[in-house]
Parts: structure tokens; sequence; C-alpha cells
């Protein structure tokens, strides 16, 4: 071979060999496309229990289960009503944990005492334990029923330095209140704990951040960028002056290198100019993108409100998601989830649709032979609903539901 024709082989080998390295270091396609908000929906009984909407955008959001419970209070909380769902993804991607607070506001708001632990594999079937925390740390003083008034609004996080799973929540107790005015405030603190490896017990709780004020609705973010942890909390209850900065119930933000602290606070707002009050802010990432959403709710208002940032630092507004028909949102969170997993709540979900529309037909269009039929067809789909984590069995039982129905 001509040494012209082998320089010319030599170039194209190496072309082809810094192609190759450019496109291994490509950023891989993230494997999910939905985006999942496990919410409650108000303060009524009903309205707090735990809910779904999906979205393809992160912005827009379309209620399963035509906005109806997904999990029911009555069967996992002590106070058989439950607030605050956060759920992530397991580091295995194999399971999903939630944490809720344990709560019915009718009881007033300050008769909490607890948490629930919630484990599944499919979104729809949890594995759940209630924490009541008086019961659970006899020992721990100020922690007793009488003085413990408010555990609220748990996160979950994964401690790579502890390789454990921490939660952490907003503590109140009577006898850290405080005079604002002729009135007194709740001091609420934040405070942390690990979970066990089946997730159904808490150490001890310990103190995590005292902004000086009340502070709740802790989010934490790990930003990889400038290797710190971000703390996304709010300013609570009556305004006041901390450290000359004017408290108004809005999201502010602290950091620190280390996930159990000490946290440094930005004394500044991140939501759009001139929105209070808010509250129950979460971040996620956008899917496939180097951007991350902060929402909350802006519940005096009647929608949720959504931000974006490509440094968790500074957020420009983008829209108010209404919150109206089967999609009332209160303090939730979001989780990527597969089209696989999708399809399965979507599947799920309409056979619970399939159900209704049959309980619509009224009972006198049917025959004694035909309400036994009825009847049978409603329990077996009742059972794949309660025993049944697979797309294929919801929609092969909603379709015989809907040829049954179908023939009145």
């Amino acid at each position: 071979m001509k040494k012209k024709n082998l320089l010319r082989l030599g170039a194209l080998c190496l072309a082809m060999a810094v192609s190759g390295g450019m496109a291994a270091q490509k950023k891989q396609a993230s494997p999910y496309d939905t985006y999942l908000f496990a919410f409650f929906s108000d303060n009524s009984p009903y309205g707090e229990q735990v809910r779904y909407a999906i979205s393809d955008d992160g912005f827009n959001y379309t209620a399963l289960n035509e906005g109806r419970p997904v999990v029911t209070s009555d069967t996992i909380s002590l106070k058989k009503s439950i607030r605050d769902p956060h759920i992530i993804r397991s580091r295995d991607g194999k399971s999903f944990y939630m944490v809720l607070t344990d709560m019915r506001s009718s009881m007033g708001w300050q008769s909490n005492d607890g948490l629930v632990l919630m484990k599944s594999t499919d979104l729809l079937h949890w594995q759940h334990t209630a924490i009541h925390f008086p019961a659970r740390f006899p020992n721990l003083a100020g922690f007793d029923e009488k003085n413990l008034h408010a555990v609220w609004a748990p996160q979950t996080i994964w401690d790579e330095k502890e390789q454990k799973y921490m939660i952490y929540y907003s503590i109140g107790r009577h006898d850290w209140e405080y005079p604002v005015g002729n009135r007194t405030q709740p001091y609420f603190k934040i405070f942390y704990s690990y979970v066990n490896e089946d997730f159904t017990d808490i150490t001890e709780p310990k103190l995590l951040f005292d902004f000086g004020t009340a502070a709740i609705d802790g989010d934490i973010v790990y930003d990889e960028k400038n290797k710190e942890y971000i703390l996304f909390f709010k300013d609570e209850g009556l305004p006041t002056i901390n450290k000359e900065f004017h408290t108004r119930q809005g999201v502010m933000r602290a950091t620190s290198k280390n996930l159990t602290g000490p946290y440094e606070v930005e004394y500044r707002h991140l939501q759009k100019e001139g929105q209070y009050p808010v509250e129950g802010s979460s971040v996620f990432p956008l899917i496939d993108s180097d951007e991350y959403i902060l929402m909350y709710d802006c519940y005096a208002n009647g929608y949720y409100q959504f931000c974006k940032s490509t440094d968790l630092k500074n957020f420009t507004f983008v829209q108010n998601t209404l919150t109206r028909g089967n999609f009332t949102p209160r303090h939730g969170s979001v989780v990527h989830i597969t089209r696989e997993e999708r399809n399965r709540l979507e599947a799920w979900s309409d056979l619970h649709a399939a159900l209704d529309e049959l309980r619509r037909i009224p009972i006198p269009a049917y025959t004694l032979e035909e309400l036994d039929d009825r009847k049978e067809v409603m329990d077996k789909a009742k059972k794949v609903l309660t025993e049944s984590g697979k797309t294929k069995d919801f929609v092969k039982a909603a379709r015989k539901v809907r040829k049954f129905a179908a023939k009145f």
C-alpha cells in the first residue's frame, strides 16, 4: 500500500475513534418518559388520601382514577387520613418509597403525632407502617403526646455516606412556641431519622435545621455541579423578622456540603415575585434535560405554580396550573416513571372506570339471574384490582366488565 493511502487510512481510523469516543460520552437517554404526581386533594377526610396524576411535560397533569384515591387512608394511617405524600424510586429502580403525614386536619392542626412509611413494587399495592412518635420514642424528652403537636411533611433521600435512606420532617412542640405581636406562633424545626432496610421503622429523631423561626416542608436536592445539598423550605406562620429578613410564607433555600448539615440560609424567596402565601414546594429534574422544576401550592389562589432553573438557584416563572375538576392537588411530589409503569396505572384506572360505568346502570334493568351475573363479573374485577399488579389482567378484566354492561 502506498504511503499516501496509509496516511489516509490512519486519518480515517483516528476520526472513527474520536467519533466513537464522543458517542460513548454522550448522555444516556432516560428510561423514563412520564411524570407521576402523588398528592392529597383537600382538608376533608375524603380529600386526605393519596391520589395520582400523570404528565408528559411535568407542568400539565391528568388525574388517574377520575381524581379518586389510589391508596385509602383508613387502611394505612392511625388518624385515618394522610397529607403531604412524598414518593421516590429506590436506588435499584425496582421499588418505590412513600412517606406521608399521619394527620386528620378536622381534628385540629395541633393533633398530629406521627407519619407513615410505605413501600411498593407496582405503585398500587403498598406495605405500610404508621409511626406514632410518643409510643415509638417514649423516653425522648419533649416528644410526649401532651407536648408534641406536629410531625409534618416527611421526605426521603439516600444518604451516600451512611448508605441508608434518611427521612426528614418538620416537628412542632408546644414548649417551643414564641410570641409574634399579641399572638403565639408554633415553632417548627426540621429533624431527620434513618430508615431500616425493610422501610418499616426509623431511628431516634435528630435536629437537621433550625431556621430561627418556624420552618416546614423541607425538600432536599443534591446539586451535582456544585457538590452540595440544597434544602428548600417554607418560612412558616405569622410574618415576623428573622435576622432582618421579613418572613412571609414563601419558599427559601439553604445549602450544605453535608446532608445532615449544618445548612447556610439564603435570606430571599424563590417563588414568583409577589406570590404569597405558598407551601409544599417540590423540586424535580425534567426528563432528558439539565433543567429543574420548582413547583409549589398557591393554596389561597386555586393553582399550583411552576418555575424552572438550570442552576437550582435562580428560578423563572413558567405557568400556573389550575386545580379544578378531577385534579385538585395539595402538597405532593413528582417521580419519573417508565412507559410500562404508566400503562399499568392507566389500565388500573380504566378498570375502575369500567366498574363505575356498570354501577351506573339502574338495578331495575336486570333480571334476578342477570343480577347474579353482574355480581360475579364485579367480584372478579375487584379481585383483580386487589391481587394483581399486571397491566394485561387489568385490561382483560375491564373488557369483560364492559362486555357485560353493553347488554343493557
